[in-house]
């Protein structure tokens, strides 16, 4: 089956040109070669005339709102799109981001695709507000399959850096991270959705040991996704070199922390 667009997501921590190898950057992502792609922490104007200059073929959209750190959309100009901000993904809290929401025709299919950042820390507030805002990918889901005619029938893509990081509590009642994901998998598949496995379970590092597993694809059950040895979400990024080399030390402290996410949809 032909492929009918890519996608990429990627948490470039704190995303300045003064600052970020940006060359490096531009060379992951054309490395992916994606039709659609967000980047997430840009902080700055002038990332978005760069970024348009290195990718011609692509449009570009950004968050608005007070937070320092935006999200900046690109989509190939041969797909129609249209573009809107979820501002409820900022929970009332003016310095969270809100999320860009994209709908693109494939022939005579429609596509959206929600891009986000959610809330981080391990405490019961950023673990409550991340809550929050997974309640409300699942009621975005339900919404939008009575546009499309029924449960489980609308094309829905979630994915970006989710945070999944568990809770930190008192007296032994902490909650994991796997705990997080099996709770949110679990409210996905009343909405005929899952979280896309991935070819690598972290996607978050320190550079010093520690790893999490942040960032996640959710999809609706019936679209089909390119899979490579049974996962459908390939991570590029640091983890590509050996710990503790010149590459990998680079990659975590001079580009991001974080891997990219890429996913095909046929």
């Amino acid at each position: 089956m032909a492929k009918k667009f890519s996608l990429v997501t990627w948490n470039i921590r704190h995303f300045k040109l003064n600052t970020t190898l940006k060359e490096k950057v531009v060379n992951h992502l054309k490395s992916m070669n994606p039709d659609v792609f967000a980047i997430l922490e840009v902080e700055g104007a002038d990332v978005w005339e760069y970024m348009f200059k290195e990718f011609p073929e692509h449009n570009f959209f950004i968050t608005e709102g007070v937070e320092t750190q935006e999200i900046l959309v690109g989509v190939q100009y041969q797909f129609k799109c249209f573009l809107t901000q979820r501002d409820e993904f900022k929970a009332g809290l003016t310095h969270l981001r809100p999320g860009p929401f994209v709908t693109l025709q494939i022939g005579d299919e429609y596509y959206t695709l929600l891009f986000l950042h959610l809330k981080s820390l391990t405490d019961p507030v950023g673990f409550g507000l991340r809550d929050s805002m997974f309640d409300h990918v699942i009621n975005l889901k339900k919404a939008l399959d009575s546009i499309a005619g029924g449960v489980g029938k609308a094309n829905f893509i979630a994915m970006g850096d989710f945070n999944t990081m568990g809770m930190e509590y008192p007296y032994d009642s902490d909650i994991s991270t796997s705990v997080e994901l099996k709770r949110l998998a679990n409210r996905a598949r009343y909405r005929k959705m899952s979280i896309l496995p991935k070819d690598y379970d972290y996607t978050w590092t320190n550079g010093s040991g520690k790893y999490s597993n942040l960032d996640q694809v959710l999809a609706s059950n019936h679209i089909n996704s390119k899979e490579w040895d049974g996962k459908k979400v390939k991570v590029h990024g640091w983890n590509e070199f050996p710990e503790g080399s010149d590459e990998f030390n680079e990659f975590v402290n001079r580009i991001s922390d974080h891997c990219a996410l890429y996913c095909e949809i046929h």
